[in-house]
């Protein structure tokens, strides 16, 4: 664990005092096991370019959407909630795209500036998302050109697998 990945350095201490035992050891042990279910795990793949041209248009769609509108009043509730604990750095309000319209509001960025950090970070959350993925056992990886984009061929694909793997019936 990077000792500046706060929430993870915390759960690992909090593991030991209630366990005794280093997380890293449980981690290890966890990974040795095999799942008793019978089951396929489909990830749905696509060229870098053409993922990252979909984050801009869906984080434009966003902001179009109301994305704004609706972080001015997550930001409102919060203010109103302070005295119950509530503030702006609490998880909630850290979700991608809030916390960069937050600063918009908030006059610390213009509203270009918080949308390009958003799809900027999107994009970097996609590729941690594919290396989290390619690090994960029994993947079966779904690369939509492969498919000619067609969904109709991955889906039949898809089913095949689960039919030769006995989760569906033949």
């Amino acid at each position: 664990i990077h000792e500046n990945n706060r929430k993870r350095v915390i759960r690992a201490l909090e593991f030991y005092h209630e366990s005794g035992e280093r997380i890293s050891e449980h981690n290890e042990r966890e990974s040795q096991k095999t799942s008793p279910y019978n089951f396929a795990y489909f990830v749905l793949n696509d060229d870098r370019e053409k993922l990252y041209r979909r984050i801009d248009a869906r984080v434009d769609a966003m902001v179009k959407a109301g994305l704004v509108d609706e972080v001015a009043r997550l930001q409102d509730e919060v203010k109103a909630l302070k005295d119950a604990g509530l503030t702006k750095d609490m998880v909630s309000m850290q979700g991608l795209g809030y916390k960069e319209i937050l600063a918009y509001l908030n006059g610390t960025s213009t509203l270009e500036e918080a949308i390009y950090i958003i799809k900027r970070e999107s994009r970097h959350f996609a590729k941690r998302q594919l290396t989290w993925f390619r690090r994960e056992r029994d993947v079966i990886w779904l690369n939509k050109p492969d498919f000619e984009y067609d969904d109709t061929k991955i889906l039949t694909y898809m089913m095949d697998v689960l039919q030769a793997k006995g989760i569906l019936p033949a």
